[in-house]
């Protein structure tokens, strides 16, 4: 039977005999730069030449068919203790980057190139809660130059980066690169505890006041306002909504009621179903963007805002077509940057801000004035009127997640805990509880209007 191409794809690479010696031998090829590399794995048919083949294709697999790192795959144990620290890094990034989601990915790499920073050069097996402890210092004072001076960071997210600076440790005993003790040791660090350390607090993260809402939502965009609504309506998560098509959702299991079940959210990972469930008004508001579109394109497109957006422009030129520049004849033939066919979290988090910064102007003095560069503006704030602006900002803005918390509420407040909690998709009313919905205080202020 002849071989398919996919079938060859999956063959891993030959052993064989070098040409001219008695050497084993195995080419492997860099699935990204496509770099290939000769391995020499020892005397030709002997069994130890034949394991040391199978544990490099093993690692080459494992690598996503990257080029592994053979000193890794076979070195003794007194060596990979003199590992660096920078070079335990690169090792477990290169694993993590292809492992976890973009957001926590990028969690991880602030940790880790703190850690570098600090520590690049020391070798890991003598990384201790000491030095642990040093570094979550210099997270609770903030660190970098003046010029890109990072705030502190809060408690709870410091104690979240040394959990993933314990995990790489970890990590790195189970693939037998450093002795399980050094993480052993790490985990004796306690993490900070409220009212027992300088980290500052984060704040609580809270509903969507009602009329700082309707004064933003004129100045959204069209897929950007109907995704605020279905947040509203459905109490999903802005991921579960971003990336919908016709093709997701299921018209007819339910009377009158839409279902789509994303394959990826939040918990995907963990194998647990998420059902994201359309009443009227929510079908309402998904009917034109279903309207002469292909079933697997996505419903929420910032290309077609882009388009709408300069329409409007267009539909409101004061100036005759006959005058001036025609439709068109001033944009840039390849633009720095494109508008996407779908939303990310970030472009719809930024959409949001944008339409926020129109609704609230920022006071004369710190506004970004005509024809002033980005650069210009931020030079011309001093650190005081700098932090007056994040002040305002985050008196008058919103983001996402907050839409999912005011959705958790109303629920919670007409309907109960137990039906917040189906809705929001937890697998406990706990979480609901205690993250989510805020508690109605109007049933204990009438208690109290009553008892005195």
């Amino acid at each position: 039977m002849p071989t398919t191409d996919r079938a060859k794809d999956r063959t891993p690479p030959a052993y064989r005999l070098r040409k001219g010696y008695t050497q084993a031998i195995v080419t492997l090829t860099d699935s990204v730069t496509r770099r290939r590399r000769d391995y020499w794995l020892g005397e030709h048919g002997t069994a130890e030449s034949r394991e040391l083949y199978h544990r490099i294709i093993a690692a080459w697999e494992a690598n996503g068919r990257c080029l592994p790192d053979v000193n890794l795959i076979d070195a003794p144990a007194t060596a990979r203790q003199g590992m660096t620290i920078a070079a335990l890094i690169r090792e477990y990034w290169r694993w993590a980057k292809g492992y976890y989601h973009v957001k926590h990915s990028a969690a991880i790499k602030s940790a880790l190139r703190l850690l570098r920073q600090h520590y690049g050069q020391t070798p890991a097996a003598e990384f201790g809660p000491k030095k642990l402890r040093l570094l979550r210092e210099a997270m609770i004072q903030g660190f970098g130059r003046e010029e890109d001076f990072r705030r502190p960071w809060s408690r709870k997210y410091i104690n979240a980066q040394v959990q993933r600076i314990r995990h790489m440790f970890k990590w790195a005993a189970a693939h037998e690169l450093l002795p399980a003790g050094v993480h052993q040791s790490l985990c004796t660090l306690e993490p900070l505890k409220r009212g027992r350390t300088r980290a500052r607090e984060s704040e609580r993260v809270g509903p969507v006041p009602d009329e700082l809402l309707e004064l933003v939502r004129p100045h959204l965009n069209r897929p950007v306002r109907a995704l605020v609504e279905l947040q509203l309506l459905t109490g999903a998560r802005p991921a579960e909504l971003l990336g919908l098509r016709a093709a997701d959702i299921d018209f007819g299991a339910r009377p009158q009621i839409w279902t789509c079940q994303p394959a990826e959210h939040k918990n995907a990972f963990r194998e647990k179903p998420r059902v994201i469930y359309f009443g009227p008004k929510s079908q309402e508001i998904l009917r034109p963007f279903l309207l002469n579109r292909p079933t697997t394109a996505y419903l929420f497109s910032p290309v077609e805002a882009e388009n709408q957006r300069r329409a409007a422009l267009h539909e409101a030129r004061e100036t005759p077509p006959s005058w001036g520049n025609r439709a068109g004849t001033n944009r840039r033939v390849a633009p720095r940057r494109r508008p996407g066919e779908r939303y990310t979290p970030t472009s719809y988090y930024r959409s949001i801000q944008y339409a926020c910064e129109r609704a609230f102007p920022p006071p004369e003095p710190l506004r970004q004035r005509d024809q002033e560069t980005r650069s210009a503006w931020r030079g011309r704030l001093t650190p005081e009127q700098k932090a007056e602006l994040r002040a305002w900002r985050r008196a008058h803005s919103f983001h996402p997640y907050q839409l999912r918390h005011s959705a958790a509420t109303l629920l919670r407040r007409e309907f109960g805990l137990e039906a917040a909690q189906l809705v929001l998709g937890h697998a406990s009313a706990q979480i609901t509880d205690a993250v989510y919905a805020e508690r109605d205080v109007t049933k204990v202020i009438e208690i109290i209007r009553k008892i005195g």
